[in-house]
């Protein structure tokens, strides 16, 4: 049987989400049978914004936060994400397959879309009104912003860090940018290297900003503009974040580049959306439970719409809350609950207290990760809890912390003192009374950026890639209590240590893939 680079696939089932993605390949789909209406362009839109359903939550997040040093597996663990758990993955695992798998489709999708909007723009019968041409040159703008999404978020797993000295012979990804109706194994791809993938992400979200900037005024769903106008948030706050704007966008660029360690840049980005004042910071416990449990608050710059259970999102709370038992996959190391003050409001909203019993016997009081509880509007289906929320890409709180890390990195006077301003207005907002942080040298300021990163940021699928870009390992942190967790002590559990340097930092090139496409051969990442 012969075998199909997923890189010539593309997904036109665009109802689907990405948990269900049937992948066709280039050739089995007519040339002649592009998007050629308003209605179409919208019908695709939805399958764009469907994949992301699945691309922000379930596997995409929770395979590297396992990966990483934050939890401990439990006694009762069922092996699920085990093998990034004791880093003992390989190319064919089906998590390392899929993921791969999934971001190609969407990109495909994209690519399907901008590459029909050209045709369009190209052919003599366009029939489009003003208003319509307004709507089509957002939408291109969604696609160029979605392949760029997709391509960053795999630099992050299946790439090394990036490394500006380096960047031009580093390995990065193989890029596909056209729908190309007739292909054939020897057009598939290689890889290019990281600083041109890099420079085709910044490219894609370049164009997402014209085409998105330029026609926003007109377009009647643009959650962050109605005709030119700001939403009031207070009467119409589920209009908030539901669509690719450009502030979405400007929150990927401040991530790309503090990624690429063009600092000045991801400081401009962050701080602009910080200065618009349209994403205050909440403050007050009962606020930030409205964020995690009912989807609300103000900080969200781009949430994932659902409108019930039906949606089929990928639910983040079942590992660490446990169904259909109270038994739990994953608790919080002690290490991690250690970064919190016992009066930080995240420590009584994104954690809980259980008295933990598992079947070796012991059994202790704990605290559980409770930042997934489940939104009570669709957080059911048939009868089975699902802890299922909206996925949430983008908070301002994350541009506080690529602000503050940008800025020290730059290093002068001015810049540092900025970046403690950014550092102590998000722990204000988040720690009551909050008085500390002076914070007098680099190297201490950095430090608790670091920490305070991972306190925010916690299970939002950042903690592999800050510790590629800040060049540490992955220690895991010690556990609550040694007799509830797997294994204790083991070198692949509770003790597990890696240096920066070791190989599964960086994750292998699907072996599908491999198998597929010759003109990967040499190019698989080192290890594996």
């Amino acid at each position: 049987m012969k075998k199909i680079s997923i890189i010539a696939f593309t997904t036109l089932m665009f109802g689907l989400s990405a948990c269900d993605m049937d992948m066709m390949p280039y050739d089995s789909i007519p040339a002649d049978e592009a998007l050629n209406s308003i209605n179409a362009f919208e019908e695709a839109r939805t399958g764009i914004y469907a994949a992301y359903i699945g691309l922000a939550g379930g596997s995409y997040v929770l395979a590297p936060e396992f990966q990483a040093d934050g939890f401990n597996a439990t006694a009762d663990f069922s092996n699920t994400y085990g093998d990034f758990y004791r880093w003992n993955f390989q190319s064919s695992n089906s998590y390392v397959e899929a993921i791969w798998s999934n971001c190609y489709a969407a990109i495909g999708r994209a690519n399907f879309f901008i590459d029909s909007a050209k045709k369009m723009d190209e052919g003599e019968e366009n029939d489009l009104t003003d208003v319509q041409k307004q709507q089509l040159a957002v939408y291109v703008g969604e696609a160029y912003f979605t392949r760029a999404y997709c391509y960053y978020y795999l630099t992050t797993l299946y790439c090394a860090d990036y490394n500006p000295a380096t960047a031009a012979s580093t390995l990065g990804l193989p890029l596909q940018l056209e729908y190309k109706p007739k292909i054939s194994a020897s057009e598939y791809p290689e890889r290019s290297s990281l600083e041109a993938t890099y420079k085709q992400i910044t490219e894609d979200l370049a164009e997402a900003d014209t085409r998105i900037q330029t026609a926003r005024s007109g377009i009647v769903d643009y959650d962050r503009y109605i005709n030119g106008a700001y939403v009031n948030i207070n009467t119409a706050p589920k209009q908030r974040g539901n669509y690719i704007t450009v502030d979405v966008v400007k929150a990927l660029r401040a991530r790309v580049a503090l990624q690429m360690d063009d600092y000045k840049n991801a400081a401009a980005y962050a701080e602009s959306l910080i200065d618009s004042d349209f994403y205050p910071l909440l403050n007050n416990e009962s606020g930030l439970k409205d964020m995690w449990q009912e989807d609300g608050g103000t900080e969200t710059i781009w949430q994932i719409a659902m409108q019930s259970a039906d949606d089929a999102g990928s639910p983040l709370g079942t590992l660490f809350i446990g169904y259909p038992t109270t038994k739990k996959d994953y608790i919080p190391t002690k290490t991690l609950i250690d970064l919190y003050d016992a009066d930080d409001l995240r420590l009584a909203v994104y954690y809980g207290d259980y008295k933990l019993s598992v079947s070796t016997g012991t059994a202790a009081q704990i605290k559980f990760f409770n930042k997934y509880p489940g939104n009570k509007n669709f957080n059911t289906l048939g009868g089975t809890t699902r802890y299922l929320n909206q996925p949430k890409p983008f908070r301002i709180a994350e541009m506080y912390l690529i602000a503050a890390e940008a800025n020290t990195r730059i290093g002068t006077a001015s810049s540092l003192e900025k970046a403690r301003g950014y550092l102590k207005t998000l722990k204000t907002a988040r720690i009551p009374g909050f008085s500390g942080g002076n914070y007098n040298n680099q190297e201490v300021l950095m430090n608790e950026i670091m920490d305070e990163r991972e306190r925010e940021l916690v299970c939002e699928g950042y903690r592999m890639m800050d510790l590629k870009r800040w060049g540490k390992g992955v220690k895991r942190g010690l556990p609550q209590n040694s007799g509830l967790v797997l294994f204790p002590g083991q070198a692949t559990t509770d003790g597990l240590n890696k240096p920066a340097d070791d190989y599964r930092m960086v994750w292998p090139i699907p072996k599908s893939e491999m198998d597929a496409n010759t003109s990967l051969a040499g190019q698989q990442n080192p290890g594996y």
